[in-house]
């Protein structure tokens, strides 16, 4: 078996990227693995006393590279192959106290998933670790993860005036094996609660995690509740959190990766746009769409037919609304998507403004770049169907955002044109431009 390159992560994405005109008859679109799926599985395997091996089809992007390179950094051994039948890595877990720094710190580059369940496994460490991204990562708010690691006797001290770098001083509750309690704030992100379900296995102690505010992203963490279970915890749900007793990671040998089915919303913006057939393959089981599974079961609103893998756009659909808290990463694409057919209003939508970007205001401003309206209407944004994309007037700004840069490109092969963002999309798909012919 054959090693496999991870690239670095790229700190900068102001580079032009040239979008030429293309016309589009039938494209073949493979999902990428999942990234929520393998960052998590990644996290869990480290933890693992054992061998595993992790197989996924497709290219893995940068956000994953980013979990392979903080993990190797923490001294796990992580190597990258691949059989006649997929690619996979293979993670050989130090168990429970076995991290060790190796490097000067940890580079957890544009991942916030990566950052909030490194943060948590570092927790356990009686060492200071300093935690770096890139510009993008570092403009990110962490404030309830850092609220939560203070409540765990976990110092937490930021370098500078951005939010990271920050130096991580555990260990949890100083060794301590009294049962503890730990409230998180989820109600802008779910990250901070899988942080601390994953660094679970790692608790001295049984830990109650109280959830403070109305929690997005509800899938995700769910998520990582059956992942843990799946593998030794026994997560039980409260009427204000979870309790987690102590627990040990029993991660198998093999574990599949599911396609991202997120990515499918790009897949269906290109056959709106272009009025063309995509072939799908890579979609998930329901369990594994986290949220996702909307774009199915929406289609006939969307004006779109998915029969077996193959989308077409067939009609313009019906004005109607879309709740996306559990699926906000369909903004962007979303949003243009309702201007191609017969519009929408989309709600759930308030904790996008902390992603890489603004994710409301980027959005409202890609669309109006190409000529497209949104309006913000409170918490939502209201679109009105049956509008046509017109060529932007000088380059589009991607805000180091991967979702806005991939709804530009594709809106861009319309016309032709310039981008600022190069290499955006392989954050989260390495293969995206070169689905579309231009890479």
């Amino acid at each position: 078996m054959s090693e496999q390159h991870i690239e670095p992560v790229n700190d900068s994405f102001s580079e032009v990227q040239y979008i030429p005109k293309t016309e589009f008859d039938s494209v073949q679109f493979s999902l990428p693995p999942s990234k929520s799926h393998m960052i998590r599985l990644l996290a869990l395997a480290s933890v693992n006393q054992g061998t595993t091996k992790i197989r996924f089809d497709g290219i893995i992007g940068q956000d994953i590279d980013s979990m392979i390179k903080s993990l190797r950094s923490l001294g796990v051994n992580i190597s990258s192959s691949k059989d006649e039948n997929s690619k996979f890595v293979t993670v050989s877990g130090v168990g429970s106290g076995g991290f060790r720094l190796h490097d000067t710190s940890i580079n957890c580059g544009n991942s916030g998933t990566s950052l909030r369940i490194i943060m948590g496994l570092i927790a356990s460490m009686n060492q200071s670790v300093m935690v770096i991204g890139d510009s993008s990562l570092s403009s990110r708010n962490n404030d309830s993860m850092i609220k939560s690691l203070f409540d765990s006797n976990v110092s937490v001290e930021r370098i500078g005036e951005n939010n990271l770098p920050i130096v991580i001083h555990g260990p949890w509750f100083d060794g301590d094996s009294e049962d503890r309690v730990i409230a998180i704030d989820s109600s802008k992100s779910s990250q901070p609660l899988t942080s601390f379900m994953i660094a679970s296995a790692l608790f001295p102690c049984n830990v109650k995690l109280e959830v403070v505010g109305e929690t997005v992203s509800n899938r995700h963490y769910q998520l990582t509740k059956d992942l843990c279970n799946e593998f030794g915890a026994n997560i039980n749900i409260l009427e204000d959190g979870f309790q987690i007793n102590k627990w040990n990671v029993d991660f198998p040998e093999n574990y599949f990766v599911p396609g991202d089915a997120s990515m499918a919303s790009f897949a269906i913006l290109l056959s709106k746009l272009h009025n063309c057939q995509v072939n799908l393959t890579n979609w998930p089981q329901f369990n594994d769409a986290l949220g996702n599974e909307m774009l199915q079961k929406r289609m006939a609103s969307l004006g779109i037919s998915w029969e077996n893998s193959t989308i077409r756009n067939s009609n313009d659909g019906k004005y109607s609304s879309y709740d996306l808290t559990n699926c906000n990463d369909l903004i962007t694409p979303l949003s243009i998507i309702l201007a191609l057919s017969n519009g929408g209003k989309i709600s759930g939508i308030s904790h996008t403004v902390f992603k890489e970007s603004n994710r409301i205001e980027k959005t409202i401003e890609l669309m109006d770049c190409f000529g497209l309206k949104a309006t913000l209407d409170g918490e939502q944004i209201l679109v009105e169907g049956g509008q046509k994309p017109t060529s932007p007037k000088s380059s589009v700004k991607c805000y180091n955002d991967h979702r806005i840069f991939m709804s530009a490109a594709i809106l861009m092969t319309k016309f032709g044109g310039d981008l600022i963002g190069k290499g955006l999309h392989s954050i989260a798909d390495r293969d995206f431009l070169t689905r579309l012919g231009i890479e």
